[in-house]
């Protein structure tokens, strides 16, 4: 009944946002080994502390009758809880609800006509990237909330809210179909409820996946030796749990992957048995696994088309997602690469805003470099740079217009190394076809053992405070190798060797 169940062990809403993200970090929160638990990231610390920050801005700033029981004790939370629904407050601060084994404690509940419903309070966006539907790890948690209401007769089990970084309230309608297949958030809160359960009992076996979330986890070493040792079909680029999950009806392994016969699984006009993997696809996801099982040296399954130029400009952009509402850009790097009488001359050139007012006139020195040389070759790894350029232009169209950004990232003067070479016409020995992966498989490394994306923000954001020079010179090192990490990128993927895909079997003298 409310209140009562064990005391410990109980299924959360933070459990099935975790389900969302990945199942085994919930297995290993639970069931794993605490000595082998990694350093929380410096990057999620600064991100926790924000939205800290943020949550007490927006409590602190509701208006109307308000019940804070954020300073009780947690086992005093569920009776004050209570009593303080029955009272005229229009919101509750810190609730705590509890039945059976379930125990929500949602940031607020809010009375509406009447009916109390239960929140978060987020430091990003409440939808998802479409615009319409909710952001699923958001919304199962705040569904969670009012199934545990519902459970109680205590509130409404139909809708839930989110106040994300703008201050304002979304509303989730629960019963709402979402995507294709029309699930609903109540449906998804009542499977990963079920699913929490059994992986708390241990009455169902959980796996890890290698992806793109794993780098900021705790659990990441744990998972990765176990996926290694497995050979592990998620440690191919580009193949996640879901298709791990089709292909490993055909295939349960790197090494059986390598040895499919993809003629034998076809079934005619490029379809296979696999469900949602054609065969082409599939053959690109066994020419992965070859590379992997026999450390095989890169190649190009065509010419590339690439060539040197005179003059090259090798971009990479940072920017800090925290600030600006989510989108400014603090530092242009570019790694210039000159020929000059036959000898290669580089240097390191960057454009550096020490905040968010400065954006626009950094913008423009830096397109005004870019533009100079209309000759010079463009380098980019990944759309990251051209999108962040629309978006400035869009901006701050004073300085280019949409058509020239357009032009500056053109076939003829822009060379994606990420989409228009590495994914599409090379394969590599390496579980990542990122920046990193590549550069450092081609001998480069970074001067930063901390180097990263997140971690490079997380810098930014203590310097905009401190204003500390070594903390500045750490990201601009830290850009600056990620520019001439895309040269040598670049430098590399001219000198592959080109064959339609790596000979198989392998021989001994091929390995």
């Amino acid at each position: 009944g409310g209140g009562g169940g064990r005391p410990a062990g109980r299924v959360t809403a933070t459990m099935l946002a975790d389900l969302v993200r990945c199942e085994q970090r919930v297995h290993l929160d639970l069931h794993g080994d605490p000595e082998r638990k990694g350093e929380v990231n410096g990057f999620v610390e600064m991100l926790w502390a924000q939205g800290c920050r943020h949550e007490a801005d927006v409590l602190d700033g509701l208006g109307g009758l308000v019940s804070d029981l954020r300073d009780l004790p947690l086992p005093e939370r569920y009776e004050a809880t209570v009593l303080a629904m029955s009272s005229n407050a229009e919101w509750i601060l810190g609730a705590r609800l509890v039945i059976d084994d379930l125990e929500g404690r949602p940031d607020l509940l809010r009375r509406v006509d009447g009916v109390w419903f239960g929140g978060d309070v987020k430091s990003g966006g409440a939808l998802a990237p479409n615009g319409r539907d909710p952001r699923l790890e958001y919304a199962v948690q705040t569904g969670f909330y009012a199934d545990v209401l519902g459970r109680l007769g205590l509130g409404g089990e139909h809708r839930a809210f989110v106040i994300g970084s703008d201050g304002t309230s979304t509303w989730y309608d629960l019963d709402a179909p979402m995507g294709r297949d029309g699930r609903t958030v109540r449906g998804m809160v009542a499977s990963l409820t079920a699913r929490a359960r059994a992986i708390r009992d241990r009455t169902s076996d959980t796996r890890p996946a290698l992806s793109s979330i794993c780098g900021l986890c705790v659990w990441k070493a744990v998972c990765k030796e176990r996926l290694l040792a497995e050979g592990d079909l998620t440690l191919i680029p580009g193949l996640g749990r879901s298709v791990r999950s089709s292909i490993e009806q055909v295939a349960a392994s790197l090494s059986d992957l390598a040895e499919l016969d993809i003629g034998g699984v076809s079934v005619g006009g490029g379809r296979t048995v696999v469900p949602g993997v054609g065969a082409s696809r599939l053959a690109t996801f066994r020419e992965r696994a070859r590379m992997l099982v026999s450390s095989a040296a890169p190649f190009a399954t065509r010419d590339l088309g690439l060539a040197r130029r005179d003059v090259e400009h090798h971009l990479d952009l940072e920017t800090d997602p925290t600030a600006h509402g989510g989108d400014f850009t603090y530092l242009h790097g570019i790694w210039r690469r000159r020929r000059v009488d036959g000898v290669d001359e580089g240097d390191y050139v960057h454009f550096l805003a020490d905040r968010p007012s400065a954006e626009r006139d950094v913008f423009a020195a830096a397109i005004d470099f870019l533009t100079a040389d209309p000759s010079a070759l463009l380098t980019t790894f990944s759309a990251f740079e051209r999108s962040t350029y629309r978006r400035l232009a869009a901006r701050y169209p004073e300085v280019i217009d949409a058509e020239g950004v357009e032009a500056m990232f053109s076939a003829g003067r822009c060379v994606d190394l990420y989409f228009d070479v590495v994914l599409p016409l090379t394969h590599w020995p390496t579980h990542s076809l990122g920046l990193k992966a590549v550069a450092r498989h081609l001998g480069f490394d970074w001067n930063d053992p901390d180097a990263g994306g997140a971690s490079s923000i997380q810098w930014f954001v203590e310097w905009m405070r401190s204003r500390d020079p070594g903390l500045l010179d750490r990201i601009l090192t830290y850009n600056r190798n990620d520019c001439l990490a895309s040269a040598v990128v670049f430098d590399g993927a001219l000198a592959l060797p080109v064959m339609p895909s790596l000979p198989w079997p392998r021989t001994e003298t091929g390995r």
